[in-house]
């Protein structure tokens, strides 16, 4: 999404662009449109304005929002995504003249879509990942919360009827974890809220949106929708799946996510921003300079994820797994919950024969944490090269500097030799050879 960081820096290279203009993009529903702004050098000064673009009859559209910085990037966003995007999207002609505001009020304090706005901007500042998916769960001009709640009312005005409202429709069509992320998204940007408008650190300090409280505080939280799970694949199953995987051409490339992440033990957030800038072929290692815990992070690769990474090639932007529709954008995660759900088609049934039990993306990495362990690595090993935040441990947060990339090496051969005996079918279950084979603990002594 585009940030006032992204704008200052186009201007400052505008004029050494010659005639040729700078155009930043916000990402966006198919159909819906874009924002985005056109830095244009010209005598003397660097024009710079922003647009709705979108497409009629296959031909490219823009219509003028404003100028920067007289409308800021919040106000910019705030605009298109509530009096453009909804038009778009129905296929009308957002022109200025024409644009239906649905009895707007006039108020001093901001509304439910500027609150909004500004808290993803304010997420996108400080280089949250989620940024994108909270824009698109509180913001989409065909499903958001703001659609729903009341995109022009004003934020103060919002009650717990409003959110209960919006989170019951999710919920009743059997989306309960769905509504409980959403409720959660919800309660962050009314607590940003409260706070922005005295946070002094803020550039746009002072915008009011008159809130004294929190609508959502009073909507409970669904306990259902917080069941720990448990799951992890056997290693039968998990040899199921892996084989399962090599043979999958539907989508080769997104088939390579979940070998990875059972290769390497990383988050799937991890393994689908894999870029060539992060992947050291010599060393056998890949980089992250910013992770979920906001720790940067690296792990040595097994000859399992050497081979998979080398069998892929990364797009114009380095990326090895680009989303479909925008290249400068990763896949998403419901991807990979698609191949999972190809693979268990004719495996759903308890009583047919090769059954598996259902599973999701975070189960494979909690898959890796257990088989690890059976492969006799232990936990706080485990625990390092799967990035699992020590934050509680004062001596490693501010004096342990110390990277034991030795041992995590060592560890990772020990699993790499562990993971070719599941694959080759010789172990079980856990702490169980299969017949007539090496036991486990004899096989894996080689690898130290």
């Amino acid at each position: 999404m585009i940030t006032d960081k992204q704008v200052q820096k186009a201007i400052r290279e505008a004029p050494a662009s010659g005639h040729a203009s700078i155009e930043l993009k916000d990402s966006g529903e198919r159909g819906a449109g874009r924002l985005a702004i056109l830095i244009r050098p010209l005598a003397g000064r660097v024009a710079t304005e922003w647009y709705a673009v979108y497409y009629r009859a296959g031909k490219r559209v823009m219509a003028k929002l404003g100028s920067y910085p007289t409308m800021t990037v919040v106000a910019a966003r705030a605009k298109f995504l509530v009096e453009y995007a909804p038009a778009i999207s129905a296929g009308a002609e957002p022109t200025n003249a024409g644009v239906r505001r649905r009895h707007r009020r006039v108020t001093p304090e901001g509304t439910v879509a500027e609150l909004f706005t500004a808290y993803v901007d304010h997420l996108t500042r400080l280089g949250k990942r989620v940024a994108p998916d909270v824009q698109r769960h509180l913001l989409s001009p065909t499903s958001g919360a703001a659609r729903t709640i009341g995109a022009d009312r004003p934020a103060a005005a919002i009650k717990p009827a409003d959110i209960v409202a919006h989170l019951s429709a999710i919920h009743s069509r059997g989306a309960i974890v769905h509504a409980t992320v959403i409720r959660s998204y919800l309660s962050a940007a009314f607590n940003f809220g409260l706070k922005a408008e005295h946070d002094y650190t803020r550039k746009n300090a002072g915008a009011s949106w008159g809130l004294n409280s929190n609508p959502v505080a009073a909507v409970p939280a669904d306990p259902c929708a917080h069941r720990t799970r448990d799951r992890f694949l056997t290693p039968a199953e998990l040899r199921t799946f892996w084989l399962w995987l090599v043979d999958y051409q539907d989508d080769a490339t997104l088939a390579a996510v979940p070998r990875l992440m059972l290769a390497t033990g990383q988050r799937v957030e991890e393994i689908l921003r894999i870029s060539e800038a992060g992947y050291d072929r010599p060393k056998r290692m890949l980089y992250w300079e910013k992770t979920k815990n906001g720790l940067a992070h690296s792990v040595p690769l097994p000859p399992q994820a050497i081979e998979i990474l080398e069998g892929l090639s990364a797009n114009s932007r380095g990326m090895f797994f680009p989303h479909r529709f925008d290249l400068d954008r990763t896949a998403h995660y419901s991807s990979i919950r698609h191949v999972i759900e190809r693979f268990r088609d004719g495996r759903d049934d308890p009583e047919a024969e090769g059954y598996v039990p259902d599973f999701t993306p975070r189960d494979l990495r909690r898959t890796w944490k257990t088989l690890a362990g059976d492969a006799g690595i232990p936990k706080d090993m485990r625990d390092r090269l799967q990035n699992h935040s020590r934050k509680a441990d004062v001596s490693s947060r501010h004096y342990d500097r110390y990277d034991y990339l030795p041992e995590r090496r060592a560890a990772m051969t020990r699993w790499a030799a562990y993971l070719d005996l599941v694959i080759a079918g010789k172990v079980a279950e856990l702490g169980v050879q299969a017949d007539n084979v090496v036991p486990i603990g004899a096989a894996l002594a080689k690898a130290g």
